[in-house]
């Protein structure tokens, strides 16, 4: 292990303290994640990938995937990512509704997520909701358990208050069928 606030690159030396204070490495960060991951009982697996140190995909609550994610670029933040496409029904009722109705729609929600406290991103084309990410961040000083299922239930809360937003504006489409490769997408 190296000396304190120094780097060896890649998932070794020490990166500083986590929430209880103790200094650990990018190891035991990315261990202490996947134990209480574990422990609450909704990791599914890590998923290895060329932009992360280290990338877990979660489900919580049922049914809805989300990744526990630290970007490369950076040794001191964890992200909880929920990243959700539009079902192509809810897109083509969208795509119907008066170009008025769509645009203050997507105003709505970005009011809405901005209550949230979270960071997000959304696709709409012609103000067609697309997609939408919703993303919350913990620093490494304040990682802790309490802090990170905190932060996963946020996120849900977020990514669910659209889905309502959506539901209320446009309805609910015929139940369908994902789309081919569509695996681990969250739909909605």
């Amino acid at each position: 292990m190296g000396q304190a606030g120094s780097c060896t690159g890649g998932n070794e030396g020490n990166i500083g303290t986590v929430g209880d204070g103790r200094e650990v490495s990018q190891v035991e960060m990315q261990e202490r994640i996947r134990g209480w991951l574990g422990e609450e009982k909704v990791l599914v697996e890590e998923v290895r990938d060329e932009g992360s140190r280290f990338r877990f995909l979660i489900m919580f609550p049922r049914d809805h995937y989300m990744e526990v994610v630290q970007p490369l670029e950076t040794k001191d933040l964890v992200l909880i990512l929920s990243p959700t496409s539009v079902s192509p029904g809810h897109r083509e009722i969208m795509e119907r509704a008066r170009p008025e109705h769509r645009a203050e729609f997507i105003w709505a929600l970005r009011f809405v997520m901005n209550t949230f406290a979270v960071e997000f991103e959304m696709e709409h084309p012609e103000n067609v909701l697309q997609k939408f990410t919703i993303t919350d961040l913990i620093y490494e000083d304040g990682l802790t358990k309490d802090r990170l299922m905190t932060s996963i239930r946020k996120v849900w809360k977020a990514n669910l208050q659209v889905i309502w937003i959506l539901q209320k504006e446009f309805g609910t489409p015929e139940p369908e069928q994902k789309e081919p490769g569509a695996e681990g997408v969250m739909y909605m």
